[in-house]
């Protein structure tokens, strides 16, 4: 068996050496502070002891002294006012108490020091004894004596004051010397014990560098992990995202608010460390499709990393969408899987909402003339792919112009919602009846073999005749005129078979209205080209003629009722009948039809521009412009130079462009705009929010007015989602910085309305009615 050893290890035999060397070191070094110590005692006994007192009694002495020879001057000619009894006892005592310390001391010249003072002291004292401060006396004698002895005095405080110098630097000689001694040794005793010590050193010194490095690596690491969770945590809790991880055996981790608050679970049910399998039992919500659900909800069933979008419905009509992720470590193991949910009711709603009012018609509730056109295409290529056939119907009111000028556009309002609710009860779900604009509607219908073509369009006619309007406290009923056009018959393509079916139509009013008319090719020759070439014709005459004439309607500031502008309406005199005046509604679409809009554009301008330069009081007026006139390169030079011409603020003048027709041709509306806008007048865009697609053209075009196409302002009291179009449109206008405008406004309610929603100014019936040149002057006085 082997003995143990009793050898000491090498390192333990150096620490030991280090040790006894240190040992005897700090013996030394206590003993050299140990003799330090009793010198330093001997010092300050002598500075406490001695010298600090006997210069304070010398300093009072000499105090004293001086006070007495200040009194002396001060009551030269009033000796009964000095004291001089009472310092003499001071004197006395301060003397006594230096004379008890000088006894003390073996310092040769404080001692003589002393003695001279001790001689002026009592020869002054004896002068002071021998003098009457009720008589007169010699104060010079004792003045002289007094300066004597302060002079003492004052010696022997600056000899105790020096001496105590003298301790000091001893002190401080004696303290260098001690500390020299000491460091002399500590660096003997470093240089006897560094061999040894310094690989211990070097050892505790990596040691403490790995330590501390570790300790910093962890500390940071711990920060780090703690700063990016909250972070996490409190991004997590703000998101209106449901999240849930679950870790690797299907335990719930985490969930954040949002999860909580989407499935309806209560914040203190027990979710954290339960199976994800009984998580739905704490919420009350129940699925649209239970059977469905529970194949998909916060289950995965593909292969893929990232499940596919799934969207849960329930019934109460929420719908939520649920995505799943796997969580994978560093090593590329399985942590768990990530499950997000999301809200996309709002959503969804608002997403059918728009896509709801994209294609149907405000007023009335038909389909608009967009989604009329995108069922037209498809059924145009659904009866090219099958050989099918189908009619397209087209009609309008009879007189319906009639109705807006004499009742206004609510009475007009009424009657178009009427027709449109009687005639929806006549049209199958398989056939189409949409609204295309002002009065015109129209239907798809698809057609069979051996089908009564006729059967619609006589029950259209006969509906309507039949449906009793009362206007004003007046009895009216109105007709209606329907063309038809077929497919393949009149039209391959939807633009020719839109314009055959409305040749027809006017076809049905050469007829005398209240009656249908199929296409004809010979009747649309025959007919219609003569009525274009008729109103052609008798537009020329009217401008040739100087037969134009412009009418006015103000457009109020709806805070305080204010007038703000006016707004030009033409009209012409009918070269036939010049008595009888004809509404833009009629020859504009013929005068755009035929490219006369372009010079009626400029004669109106023209017009309104010497109008302003006629009366400099006369508020701005606004001009409409017709689309056509965009391809005019020549206008904006023109409005420019007739500004000039006339010497008019720009600014007095407003062009509006219709809204369809600046984005439908966006390139020439920008240019026609900045155009204007350097000329210094301002733009307006008519008919706002007729075209959805203006929200996001708006942008390019640098318009300053918007004009909210009366569509949603007529019925905007009863409507209520006119009203939330109306109020969105304003909040755009003034996030755009934009002045807003909403027209025919036809009542008080509607109004107020406007009002509140931020609208800036309104025009309509209940404002102010279109009036000519002359009764306008006269109403604002000018």
């Amino acid at each position: 068996m082997a003995q143990r050893s009793n050898k000491t290890p090498p390192v333990l035999k150096k620490v030991y050496q280090l040790v006894g060397v240190q040992l005897v070191m700090a013996a030394l070094a206590m003993a050299v502070i140990f003799q330090h110590t009793q010198q330093q005692h001997e010092i300050y006994d002598r500075l406490g002891n001695f010298h600090a007192p006997s210069i304070y009694y010398a300093d009072n002495l000499a105090a004293t002294l001086e006070n007495l020879i200040f009194d002396l001057k001060l009551n030269q000619n009033s000796p009964e006012k000095i004291n001089i009894r009472n310092p003499s006892y001071t004197i006395k005592s301060q003397l006594a108490a230096i004379n008890e310390i000088i006894r003390q001391a073996s310092d040769p010249e404080t001692e003589k020091a002393f003695q001279y003072l001790q001689e002026e002291t009592q020869a002054l004292l004896k002068l002071l004894q021998n003098t009457d401060a009720s008589q007169h006396f010699d104060n010079t004698q004792l003045i002289e004596a007094l300066t004597a002895t302060r002079f003492r005095a004052t010696q022997l405080s600056r000899l105790h004051s020096n001496l105590s110098e003298q301790l000091r630097e001893l002190l401080e000689q004696l303290d260098r010397k001690n500390t020299a001694l000491l460091i002399n040794l500590a660096v003997a005793a470093l240089l006897a014990g560094g061999l040894l010590l310094a690989p211990l050193v070097m050892i505790i010194r990596r040691m403490v560098k790995v330590m501390e490095a570790s300790e910093t690596s962890e500390r940071q690491l711990r920060e780090a992990a703690e700063r990016e969770k909250n972070q996490m945590t409190a991004l997590l809790s703000a998101m209106n995202i449901g999240v849930l991880f679950e870790d690797k055996t299907g335990l719930v981790d985490f969930v954040n608010p949002a999860f909580l608050r989407i499935w309806g679970i209560n914040a203190d049910a027990p979710i954290s460390g339960n199976p994800l399998r009984n998580l739905l039992e704490y919420s009350p919500s129940r699925f649209s499709w239970p059977e469905h659900a529970s194949k998909f909800v916060l289950q995965v069933l593909d292969t893929h990393e990232i499940s596919e979008r799934f969207e849960i419905e329930f019934n109460d009509g929420r719908i939520l969408t649920q995505l799943s992720f796997p969580v994978l470590s560093d090593e590329k193991g399985l942590m768990g899987r990530l499950w997000i949910y999301e809200d996309i009711t709002l959503e969804r709603q608002t997403a059918q909402q728009l896509l709801y009012v994209a294609e149907h018609d405000p007023l009335t509730g038909l389909y608009n003339r967009h989604r009329f056109q995108k069922q037209l295409d498809y059924m145009l290529k659904s009866a090219m792919r099958n050989n099918g056939r189908f009619a397209l119907l087209y009609f309008d009111l009879d007189e319906f112009k009639y109705i807006n000028d004499n009742f206004g556009h609510s009475a007009g309002d009424t009657v178009l919602l009427r027709t449109a609710s009687e005639i929806s009860a006549l049209v199958r779900d398989v056939e189409m009846f949409a609204r295309l604009g002002g009065d015109e509607f129209a239907i798809l219908v698809s057609l069979k073999d051996g089908q009564n073509l006729s059967a619609l369009p006589v029950r259209i006619i006969e509906t309507i005749a039949s449906v009793p309007f009362r206007l004003r406290g007046s009895n009216l009923r109105l007709t209606a005129s329907v063309g038809v056009a077929l497919y393949p018959d009149h039209a391959i393509d939807a633009e020719d078979l839109v314009a055959h079916a409305d040749a027809a139509m006017y076809h049905a009013k050469r007829l005398g209205k209240n009656t249908w008319s199929l296409y004809s090719p010979e009747a649309d020759q025959s007919g219609s080209m003569v009525e274009r070439m008729s109103w052609s014709r008798r537009i020329g005459l009217a401008l040739e003629q100087n037969l134009l004439e412009l009418y006015f309607q103000g457009i109020y500031r709806t805070d305080g009722g204010g007038l703000s502008h006016l707004e030009v309406l033409a009209r012409i005199h009918d070269p036939a009948d010049r008595s009888r005046l004809i509404m833009p509604g009629l020859f504009i679409p013929f005068a755009e039809k035929t490219g006369q809009i372009i010079e009626i554009d400029h004669r109106i301008l023209e017009l309104s521009m010497a109008l302003l330069a006629r009366y400099p009081t006369l508020p701005p007026l606004a001009v409409n412009i017709s689309g056509r006139s965009f391809d005019d390169h020549t206008l904006p030079d023109f409005i420019k130079n007739r500004l000039m011409h006339y010497r008019i603020e720009p600014k007095r003048l407003i062009i509006e462009l219709t809204e369809t027709e600046a984005v439908s041709d966006l390139g020439d509306a920008q240019r026609f705009i900045e155009a204007i806008s350097q000329a210094g007048c301002r733009v307006c865009l008519d008919d706002f929010g007729s075209g959805f697609s203006t929200f996001t053209y708006l942008k390019y075009l640098n318009v300053d007015i918007l004009k909210i196409d009366g569509l949603f302002v007529r019925d905007l009291k009863n409507n209520r989602e006119n009203q939330l179009f109306v109020q969105a449109m304003a909040t755009i206008a003034q996030g755009l910085h934009k002045l807003i405008i909403a027209e025919y406004v036809e009542n008080g309610e509607t109004l107020e309305l406007l009002q509140k929603f931020g609208v800036d100014f309104a025009q309509g019936f209940y404002l102010d009615h279109p009036t000519s040149q002359s009764d306008m002057l006269h109403k604002l006085k000018i």
